[in-house]
């Protein structure tokens, strides 16, 4: 009967630890947050491309001095900067589950992380700074 209470005390006492463990790693910490904002960054896409596609369409047989005015008025300048922005969040979240999900190495892992979202801050600062500098005109 001792042998019996002291093994289900360790084995309760092991649950407990595997659970901390498994609390501050993986899905349980922070999986269903990107899930969403996976999901919140596609639809928030749709309708975004499909007016930045048809401006760039439209925008296809004119100069260049007509494509910069265009961007410089308010709306355009608007959407195209929420277009890029929502696109590089949603890819980064998106690399961010491929290499959950491939890299099995911590340190790759952490160094393919940081570079991915350097890249995309490094991608969105110079799209944000474009965009602002044919809207100011300067």
């Amino acid at each position: 009967m001792a042998d019996t209470r002291s093994l289900s005390n360790e084995t309760a006492l092991r649950d407990e630890n595997v659970l901390r463990h498994v609390r501050q790693l993986g899905s349980a910490r922070d999986g269903l947050a990107e899930w969403r904002l996976q999901r919140r960054t596609a639809i928030a896409l749709i309708p975004l491309a499909l007016y930045f596609v048809a401006s760039m369409l439209r925008l296809a047989t004119s100069d260049q001095p007509t494509a910069a005015a265009w961007l410089a008025s308010p709306v355009p300048a608007l959407f195209t900067m929420l277009f890029v922005l929502t696109l590089l969040t949603h890819a980064v979240v998106g690399l961010r589950s491929f290499l959950m999900d491939y890299v099995h190495t911590r340190a790759r892992l952490v160094a393919a992380e940081l570079l991915v979202r350097g890249a995309a801050v490094l991608l969105a600062g110079a799209s944000v700074l474009a965009v602002l500098k044919l809207f100011l005109g300067r």
